[in-house]
């Protein structure tokens, strides 16, 4: 009878492995993409964690979400259907506008980064991510987070030409008949709405790479 039973159960584990494993490759390509892509956020580094709370696009196709855009071209084209852009919890037709919204949603989100909030229950504040019990303390941090934003600027290319005053970029875009680059962090893009979502993202970064470095100390400094 245990004999039986030993082999009817290990039949089982064979017969669930296998089925697990067709599912496993049934998964779709889209998919697969979507996932190395969101992967690279993903980490226990608290600048990573912090980088992924950041405002993002995600496509919808159908009913199927994903937070990469090669993962919903595939699927719109498997399913012949439209993509749909969502910031916010917003839908998009358009992902013009989409873009619009989320260059606002990252702007607004740097900000409140570094805003102190109290709790008017517990009579803390929160800033920058941290919640302390001091007004003080929260006030130098939200001071040093602005600090390092501030080291974050926008430059402009027009040609071989460098300049940091937009209005200089445009008047010499406008003699030369050149295009004018924003320049931000080393990134370049064409795209001004573009250009205020990667300045966001640098500064915020910067902020919070100047915070984890204060807090790894005071960290150390208590062990």
């Amino acid at each position: 009878m245990i004999r039986q039973f030993t082999t009817l159960f290990f039949a089982f584990v064979v017969f669930a492995s296998a089925s697990f494993a067709e599912i496993t490759t049934t998964t779709s390509n889209a998919e697969k993409v979507c996932d190395k892509q969101c992967a690279k956020e993903c980490g226990s580094c608290p600048i990573e964690a912090a980088m992924a709370k950041l405002p993002k696009m995600t496509y919808l196709v159908g009913t199927e979400s994903t937070c990469c855009s090669e993962a919903a071209a595939k699927l719109a084209k498997e399913h012949d259907s439209a993509i749909k852009y969502v910031v916010a919890k917003t839908t998009f037709e358009d992902e013009g506008r989409a873009t619009v919204a989320l260059a606002d949603a990252t702007e607004q989100f740097v900000k409140a980064f570094t805003t102190a909030k109290e709790c008017k229950v517990s009579g803390k504040f929160t800033v920058a991510g941290k919640e302390l019990c001091c007004s003080v303390l929260a006030g130098e941090r939200a001071t040093l987070a602005k600090n390092a934003m501030k080291k974050v600027e926008m430059a402009y290319l027009v040609g071989d030409e460098k300049c940091a005053c937009p209005n200089q970029a445009t008047a010499l875009a406008k003699e030369t008949g050149k295009d004018k680059v924003f320049l931000v962090a080393g990134e370049k893009t064409c795209c001004s709405f573009d250009a205020r979502i990667k300045l966001a993202h640098a500064k915020y970064k910067a902020a919070v790479v100047a915070l984890a470095k204060v807090d790894a100390h005071a960290k150390s400094e208590k062990l």
